[in-house]
């Protein structure tokens, strides 16, 4: 009985009390509203509103003010100097503004007060296109904002320009643009911390600034961007310019970065003469700016056949003696089996660019000699190689933005020679003197190639590679062993290493790669390609096409990659047999 009254007792007070309390809250919390409206109206000047677009639904009010403060940013560009809101109207979701645009003002004038006609003229200033023209705000901010920017790149960095001399009159405007100058900076020291192996000449030469170069924005803007395209420095923080009463000084915090690399490539491929396996080989070892001057040494041999090796080393010594000038050098040295033996040597000077890339001029000679003529003595027509001597002078290009060298997702890469010179063809005294009657020994000779590679970043951890290698070749008698050599990893995959002769071809690669961490994927690859066998006894042409999957991925010693890939030639149908399988490891120091 008593437990029946208290509970009779907790009912009444909770409908007298507690229950009112809810219903109220409810109410207050359904007056508010999830969605506000604004609508502005213009009685003097509905066209100009009808230019203007703006929001009408907002989340909140805060929202909602800050396009009132658009509007008439909108009208004052539009030359409405005076434009104000005359009356807000509003109920609990809807602000209705009433706005009264004013009269649009026009310049009577805008001349030249003391800034450098020079100057004025480089920012497009024309003092026609200020007169009897509409005031339009963002013109003369444009104007101020480019006038500003070249002081700031011209050693004035607190530099200010003011429109001076105003004069009103009804709704026109005449004033003068007059500029303040203020202090000439200059930074007058680089100071290098961290511990990056680098002299001080070589960051002075790459980034375009040496102690006592006047202050320049755009440079300095440019600095921790340059410096993170290096491939053996990084910037553990970003640049930082210090101002003080007796010196400015520019501050870079330069680490050393892992550059230098040593990688060694494995092939296995089956032998088509003894049905055996064939193992090949790729080393290379890539030394970077072992001295701190940013220098190259690049070493690599291969063995791509049976008695067959290829030897290559290059040397780059940049900024010789303080400008923005390096030497190229290139040797190689190629022995194919007991047929004959190249020693080609290129040296070029480059005009450096920004992040290593560089545009270059340069010489090359090429020595081709036959290392055996037996079965050549008694022929009356060209054997298929002769001895043949080349000097040719061209230019060359390297350009490469990527966001991440080593396993890039997005950017590009270009690079491309060309070239021309003269081509002798050397008597051999072990031929029949018959086979050079009627024959050109000294003739012209022309030679390109392009590279490109263009990456495309596809959702968080996928990219897509698009690239293309072309070459060509022109003589009046090309002979075997002066044609390009493709096939194998770093051509036209699912083929053996250089086993395609070509005096012309374009190979275009498409690969799909899946990054599993920043220096690992998987991928899968197509190589088509088109290519011309132009020689002294034959031409041919065909379109072969390789294609394979493959993964790279990272471990202590280094990034470790093996693929996989079919090719297809002629008519030939593909065969699982005949596939190729490389595999290698990468290690940076």
């Amino acid at each position: 009985m008593r437990l029946h009254v208290i509970t009779t007792i907790c009912c009444f007070f909770f409908f007298l009390f507690i229950s009112p309390l809810i219903t109220f809250s409810q109410k207050i919390a359904t007056t508010i509203p999830s969605t506000y409206y604004l609508e502005i109206y213009s009685f003097n000047n509905p066209l100009l509103l009808s230019k203007i677009s703006y929001k009408k639904t907002f989340p909140n009010t805060a929202d909602r003010d800050k396009e009132l403060n658009k509007v008439l940013f909108n009208c004052y560009d539009n030359a409405y100097l005076t434009a104000t809101y005359d009356s807000l109207v509003k109920d609990s979701s809807l602000l209705k503004v009433y706005l009264n645009s004013g009269l649009q003002y026009q310049w009577a004038y805008l001349k030249n007060g003391n800034i450098d006609e020079g100057v004025l003229s480089e920012t497009g200033f024309r003092e026609k296109l200020y007169t009897d023209k509409p005031l339009y705000y963002k013109n003369v901010k444009g104007l101020q904002e480019k006038l500003i920017t070249y002081y700031e790149n011209n050693g004035y960095p607190f530099a200010s320009v003011k429109l001076d001399s105003i004069i009103i009159s009804q709704n026109s405007i005449a004033a003068q643009l007059w500029l303040t100058k203020n202090t000439e900076e200059k930074i007058d020291s680089v100071v290098i911390k961290g511990n990056a192996k680098i002299t001080p000449v070589y960051v002075y030469n790459y980034l375009g600034i040496k102690p006592g170069s006047l202050y320049n924005e755009a440079q300095l803007q440019k600095v921790n961007t340059r410096i993170a395209e290096l491939p053996f420095i990084r910037s553990s923080r970003p640049a930082t310019v210090v101002f003080t009463d007796k010196y400015n000084k520019l501050v870079l915090y330069l680490e050393k970065k892992q550059a230098s690399q040593f990688d060694g490539i494995i092939g296995i491929l089956p032998d088509n003469k003894t049905g055996k396996l064939l193992f090949t080989g790729d080393v290379r070892l890539k030394l970077q700016n072992g001295l701190g001057k940013g220098e190259l040494i690049d070493l690599n041999w291969r063995k791509l056949q049976t008695q067959t090796q290829d030897l290559k080393l290059r040397l780059v010594y940049p900024f010789v003696l303080h400008s923005p000038f390096g030497i190229d050098y290139n040797f190689k040295l190629y022995k194919r089996d007991t047929s004959f033996i190249d020693v080609n040597q290129n040296i070029g000077l480059q005009y450096i660019l920004t992040g290593g890339n560089y545009f270059k001029l340069f010489y090359s000679n090429k020595n081709s000699t036959l290392l055996s003529t037996k079965g050549l003595e008694y022929v009356t027509t060209l054997p298929v190689n002769a001895d043949v001597q080349n000097n040719m002078y061209g230019i060359g290009l390297k350009y490469e933005k990527f966001d991440y060298r080593l396993n890039p997702r997005k950017g590009f890469s270009l690079q491309g020679n060309a070239s021309i010179g003269t081509k002798t063809i050397k008597k051999n005294s072990r031929l029949n003197p018959i086979v050079y009657e009627n024959l050109k020994l000294n003739t012209t000779q022309y030679t390109a190639d392009l590279e490109c590679n263009l990456f495309i970043p596809i959702m968080d951890k996928s990219a897509v590679k698009i690239g293309t290698q072309s070459a060509f070749l022109y003589n009046e008698t090309i002979f075997q062993n002066e044609l390009f050599r493709i096939g194998g990893l770093k051509s036209l995959r699912g083929f053996n290493e250089e086993s395609i002769y070509a005096s012309s071809f374009s190979i275009v690669t498409l690969e799909y790669r899946y990054l599993l961490e920043q220096n690992s994927y998987l991928y899968i690859f197509g190589d088509g390609s088109y290519y011309e066998n132009n020689n002294v006894r034959t031409f041919i042409h065909d379109t072969p096409l390789g294609f394979g999957a493959g993964v790279s991925f990272e471990t202590k010693a280094g990034i470790f990659s093996i693929n996989y890939a079919l090719g297809k030639q002629f008519d030939n149908p593909i065969e699982l047999k005949s596939g190729k399988i490389h595999f290698g490891i990468v290690n940076y120091f």
